[in-house]
């Protein structure tokens, strides 16, 4: 910790090995005996401190040794000064702690395999009908530990729903059809787009799988290697025009996805972003449950 230097003629370093509340009174103490008090400000403090009750209380619980310090007026100042310092600090450390959220969302294009996964996490099987026009949400077991998930559909309808969801999200699972990429790829990256750039996710670095679904039909699907250039290759593109967008309407400002001087990665992004196989109908999740509990 280090004092601010407009309220003492010199910076006080606290080190570590004067981490106790002696010590620390000490050198603020020392120091203040090097700003020479104006002897009517010692006085006055002089005579709070033996005629103050309370503080003669507080005084007699105290060790000797930080006592002796407390009752000269440098040393009853050091005392409030590493006090408000410990709370500033603390305040500090708290309120910079990033919140995390406390729901796993699963989200993709139409048809990628959405609701299929969220059954298969909540009962351990697949549903009997797969499509879903509404959101899904149910407290599932993942590697024993209870988890809160929240299935969204894929339609353009439900994108403000998304948004909003993303704000209590611990993590994000978006789903991939690995056999019907690349005619989709343009609504995937949009949606994954909107993810990546969301101003929640950015600032609490919300982790993204992308989960690459139907890895079963090994003959169909494609690669995770090819899923990541097709989707970073359509995503570098977007954002280069979105950017030219955004500049243009100051009210819809969102941050960059990455440099824009520098050729585009989901690995460069400050967020992790991941991508692994899987099969929601036949249950292979094992990188998409060891995903989640790492969000927890």
């Amino acid at each position: 910790c280090t004092f601010p230097s407009h309220l003492f003629p010199s910076v006080v370093t606290i080190a570590p090995d004067h981490c106790s509340l002696f010590n620390t009174t000490v050198l603020v103490s020392s120091k203040l005996d090097t700003m020479a008090l104006p002897e009517a400000v010692r006085q006055h403090i002089q005579q709070f401190i033996e005629h103050q009750p309370a503080v003669q209380q507080l005084l007699q619980h105290l060790p000797s040794d930080l006592r002796q310090v407390l009752q000269t007026p440098e040393g009853f100042i050091a005392i409030i000064a590493t006090v408000a310092l410990g709370l500033a600090c603390l305040v500090a450390l708290v309120g910079g702690r990033k919140r995390k959220g406390t729901s796993i969302l699963v989200a993709g294009p139409v048809n990628s395999g959405k609701t299929t996964l969220f059954y298969q996490l909540k009962d351990g099987e697949k549903p009997g009908v797969v499509a879903s026009m509404q959101e899904n949400a149910a407290v599932c077991s993942v590697s024993g530990k209870p988890v809160r998930m929240l299935d969204i559909p894929g339609h353009h309808s439900f994108r403000n729903k998304l948004e909003s969801s993303l704000r209590d999200a611990a993590g994000v699972v978006f789903l991939i059809d690995a056999v019907e990429i690349t005619p989709n790829k343009v609504e995937a990256a949009d949606m994954l787009y909107e993810i990546l750039v969301n101003p929640g996710v950015q600032k609490q670095r919300i982790p993204v799988l992308i989960a690459c679904n139907k890895a079963d039909l090994e003959e169909e699907a494609h690669s995770v290697e090819f899923i990541r250039k097709t989707l970073e290759k359509q995503l570098d593109a977007m954002r280069k025009t979105k950017t030219v967008g955004i500049g243009k309407d100051a009210a819809s400002q969102s941050p960059a996805l990455g440099t824009l001087d520098k050729p585009f990665s989901l690995q460069g992004l400050r967020n992790k972003v991941v991508l692994a196989e899987c099969s929601a109908l036949q249950g292979q999740l094992a990188d998409v449950k060891s995903f989640i509990s790492s969000c927890l």
